[in-house]
């Protein structure tokens, strides 16, 4: 709530300071953007205090407030937590004006008053009195000195409970604040001539509605930001932007949709915010502002004073705009390199294996001088580093963790522009070797913590204490990672490893070995998943010494082989035609199948040779791939 008063005294031609005119502190400083203008008092117009400064003294001394019907009881002085409350709003209130509120014990000093009161009316939980007075030469429109003063009461009977402490969060920093809005020339978007439409006449876009939308509001809403930015350019009072401003130039700030902002003949700040905006600088030097770093845009040129600049926000349009500002730079338009580097090329230092040299591999490669390089595992940074004046760059990391990486590499130029990702390179990180094998069959027990296994020549198995359920097998370059995902176990690297067994399972990694031979001629003699038990058995001989060869004329040989290919001996186009449809499920191509022919009917192989090739054959094992690639579950073979 909030109410104004403002007077006026002639004074003597002694008094010649230049100043504003009577219209500027008697009337709203309109914008023309109806989020910004329906939200702005005729008073208080703090831009015009005299003598000029950049700040506004507050305090909490009840000396000297004067009588007001709404004020139903003597003002009491803000609590302890009330006055650490305030503290915190000023200091949000000069970093989104840029005006110096200091607190002050002597009333006398301070244009801004905060006290306790019983305020008429059941329904106010605050209330914002505001008062000016100018002085003006006799027979003149221009005034020449300018006072202001605000007393803002928190009301401390039907809203007690919610204004005795104030913290950010809750209802009473929220009415606070609301207050504040009012001492800064801030008005209720639903009085005078300038309304908000119905739809956005809540607190999700100002807090000076009083339309309560969601959660108690602790900063500003973006149309109350929009009307500060409007008048105090967050640059203070007297500063280079706002209203009364040194330059005469403004801060057009937009909102989170598409908005038309047109600058003045000054040097104007725009920034359209969300959506995609259209940005009209006008005369003068203006600037678009963004609030993201450089390299997060994207800046092309459309015409001749034309540009567009493309982020996260949206894709703002730009006319008549000479500077871009972003977090970390400003660049002048004219000036603008807008062309990517090349992606830069990635090399990563490998041992024989896909395995990186340890937990810090160097990653290295060439982009264009003097740019800055990020390389990245999927989203997340691992590291930037400077390109040397050859454009030569290298970059060791933090200690990365166990497991599969897949990295790429972007370059960002002095001017911003990043370009297109490097070819990624994939890499398994692991902790030095700590587990290694012989040239025979090894077992491994897996410790707490990340293993390096290499289990070297022979069969080797790795065991695990807990149950498969509670691991994740991945296959990553020449070996696995096992990650324990509910105890201590880490995640351990495998390399040159065939078998895990777990407490309840054992799982076959040789994808590429035995187990992966085993596995392939069951599903292709079969035209079915193995059966764990069968697929023990077969991998236990195989691992003794029988041949594939073997093993497919037993199967050949059984008789739910008979049963899929048209009987104990079927002839050799059936035969043939039944392994395209069984085992590459397709009907045979002519030519393929006038060669198969040809081979069996001249005795050059017999049908569990044939069945051998077709298992091993790179379509079907490109058809198996995508079962077995994170190893396979069996049951060992006791026998």
């Amino acid at each position: 709530m909030a109410g104004n008063t403002e007077g006026s005294r002639p004074l003597s031609s002694s008094v010649h300071t230049a100043m504003a005119t009577i219209s500027d502190v008697s009337t709203a400083p309109l914008s023309g953007q109806n989020y910004i203008d329906a939200l702005l008092n005729t008073s208080p117009q703090w831009n015009y205090l005299t003598p000029a400064g950049n700040t506004i003294r507050y305090t909490f001394s009840t000396t000297g407030h004067p009588s007001d019907p709404d004020i139903l009881s003597t003002p009491l002085a803000f609590s302890a937590a009330q006055q650490a409350a305030t503290r915190t709003a000023m200091a949000y209130l000069s970093q989104v004006t840029g005006i110096n509120f200091v607190e002050t014990s002597n009333a006398s000093l301070a244009q801004v008053h905060l006290a306790n009161a019983n305020i008429d009316g059941a329904n106010t939980a605050g209330i914002c009195m505001s008062s000016s007075e100018y002085g003006f030469l006799q027979g003149s429109q221009t005034i020449t000195s300018y006072e202001a003063s605000s007393y803002i009461y928190l009301d401390n009977v039907e809203w007690g409970t919610e204004n005795a402490n104030p913290t950010p969060g809750g209802q009473g920093y929220e009415t606070l604040l609301h207050e504040l809005g009012h001492m800064l020339g801030l008005g209720h978007p639903f009085d005078g001539d300038i309304r908000l439409p119905t739809a956005t006449d809540n607190t999700n876009y100002t807090i000076m509605s009083y339309t309560h939308v969601g959660a108690d509001r602790s900063t500003f809403s973006e149309y109350d930001i929009a009307a500060l930015k409007w008048l105090y350019g967050e640059d203070g009072l007297g500063g280079a932007l706002g209203i009364g401003s040194a330059t005469g130039a403004r801060y057009l700030a937009g909102t989170g949709v598409a908005d038309q902002l047109t600058g003045t003949a000054f040097n104007d700040m725009l920034e359209g915010s969300g959506g995609n905006d259209i940005l009209n600088g006008g005369a003068g030097t203006d600037t678009a502002r963004y609030s993201g770093a450089r390299a997060a845009y994207a800046v092309a040129q459309l015409g001749i004073g034309s540009w567009s600049v493309t982020g996260a926000e949206g894709t703002d349009t730009l006319s008549n705009i000479e500077l871009l500002r972003f977090s970390d730079t400003t660049l002048t338009l004219n000036n603008v390199d807008t062309t990517a580097p090349a992606a830069p090329t990635l090399v990563v230092t490998k041992e024989g294996t896909a395995a990186a040299s340890g937990n810090r591999p160097v990653f290295s490669g060439v982009t264009e001088a003097g740019a800055q390089v990020e390389v990245f595992n999927g989203a997340t940074s691992l590291g930037t580093a400077a390109a040397n004046a050859s454009g030569a760059w290298s970059l060791t990391p933090v200690a990365l963790a166990n497991g599969a990486y897949s990295v790429t590499a972007r370059a960002t130029d002095a001017a911003g522009n990043a370009s297109a990702a490097s070819a990624a390179q994939s890499l398994t990180v692991s902790s030095a070797r700590n587990l290694g094998g012989t040239t025979g069959t090894d077992t491994f027990t897996a410790s707490a913590g990340n293993n390096h296994i290499d289990g070297g020549a022979g069969t080797d198995t790795v065991v695990y204490g807990g149950a498969r359920a509670d691991f994740t097998i991945v296959k990553s370059g020449a070996g696995y990672t096992v990650t324990d995902n509910v105890g201590a176990g880490g995640t351990d690297v495998l390399l040159a490893d065939e078998r895990i067994r777990f407490s309840d399972k054992t799982v076959g990694i040789d994808i590429d070995g035995v187990g992966g031979q085993a596995y392939r001629i069951y599903q292709a003699a079969f035209d079915r998943t193995p059966d764990q038990a069968g697929l023990g058995y077969w991998i236990k001989a195989m691992d003794q010494g029988t041949s594939l060869r073997d093993v497919a004329a037993s199967f050949v040989a059984g008789a739910e082989f008979a049963a899929l290919y048209g009987g104990s001996n079927p002839s050799n186009l059936t035969f043939v035609t039944k392994l395209y449809n069984n085992v590459l499920h397709r009907a045979p191509e002519l030519d393929g199948l006038n060669y198969w022919l040809g081979i069996l009917d001249n005795n050059q192989l017999g049908k569990a040779e044939v069945l051998a090739y077709f298992s091993e054959g790179a379509e079907n094992q490109a058809l198996v791939i995508g079962s077995i690639t994170n190893g396979f579950e069996y049951i060992p073979f006791a026998g």
